[in-house]
């Protein structure tokens, strides 16, 4: 009995543990969509003629494969100063050239789309800020337009009072939308926000993105506007805490009032794939 008893007990702790770990870590994405918005002021070397309106669109999304991943792409540009004679992924530092790792078409029209498969080097080089796209052209046979690619995702949180924590007071009826572009660069990020909302009890004086599980309260680490009014929208910079909060569904967004100070509507917001491991 004593033998069931202690192995009954390591099973129970060891599920605990199990358990804790995964509450704790983050989900691992399988699919990413990045981007990157060339123009000729990125490009290195500076490119000849007049590149003023030359500017491009790459988008794509990342699927891990095997061991590295499949890339489904998307090229738009104008202005350049001659024809698209090709494009490329290279890969090396924002300011710095480096070796073409993907080619995407050669030459190139406007609306372009493709797939091809990338290697774990080149996987982990566009998740770390070193791998760029650039169009080239007979002026500019090295490249006339050119941005690093960045993770891109897509944010929506319905916010009520009954995620809230603690309770708000009174009746309770309000109610908002979060909406946001994460773009992820390396290690740090940017987010582009939108915040409505309605029927609150007063005046919104503060709202924020705070670190949390769903109902629990955390720390503010986003502030996003303060007094706040429905259809506010802005930038902020993201830390690598915020991205990892972000990605582990940890976080949530909140709208203060007078009557409620410790927020009066809240939205927890879903783990954002900002990642493929």
């Amino acid at each position: 009995m004593q033998k069931l008893n202690l192995f009954v007990t390591g099973a129970v702790l060891g599920l605990a543990l199990v358990v804790a770990g995964a509450a704790g870590a983050r989900p691992q994405a399988t699919t990413i969509r990045v981007a990157a918005q060339m123009t000729a002021a990125n490009e290195t070397p500076t490119p000849k003629g007049d590149v003023a309106n030359a500017r491009g669109t790459f988008t794509a999304t990342v699927t891990k494969s095997g061991t590295g991943a499949t890339i489904a792409w998307r090229l738009e540009f104008s202005g350049l100063t001659g024809n698209a004679i090709a494009a490329h992924i290279h890969v090396a530092p924002r300011g710095q050239p480096g070796p073409v790792r993907v080619p995407l078409c050669a030459p190139c029209t406007s609306g372009v789309t493709g797939t091809a498969t990338i290697d774990a080097a080149v996987l982990e080089a566009i998740q770390t800020d070193r791998a760029y796209v650039n169009v080239h052209t007979p002026t500019n046979p090295a490249g006339e337009i050119r941005d690093q690619i960045s993770t891109v995702a897509s944010i929506r949180t319905v916010l009520n009072s009954g995620q809230e924590r603690p309770k708000p007071k009174g009746k309770r009826r309000g109610s908002g939308v979060f909406t946001a572009t994460v773009t992820k660069s390396g290690a740090s990020g940017e987010i582009t926000w939108r915040l409505t909302f309605k029927q609150l009890s007063g005046r919104a004086v503060a709202a924020h993105i705070h670190r949390g599980a769903r109902g629990r309260t955390g720390p503010v680490v986003v502030s996003l506007c303060a007094p706040c009014r429905s259809g506010a929208r802005g930038t902020a910079t993201l830390s690598p805490a915020v991205l990892a909060a972000l990605e582990a569904g940890t976080a949530y967004v909140n709208v203060h009032t007078v009557r409620n100070p410790a927020g009066e509507i809240r939205g927890q917001i879903r783990a954002v794939a900002l990642t493929i491991s």
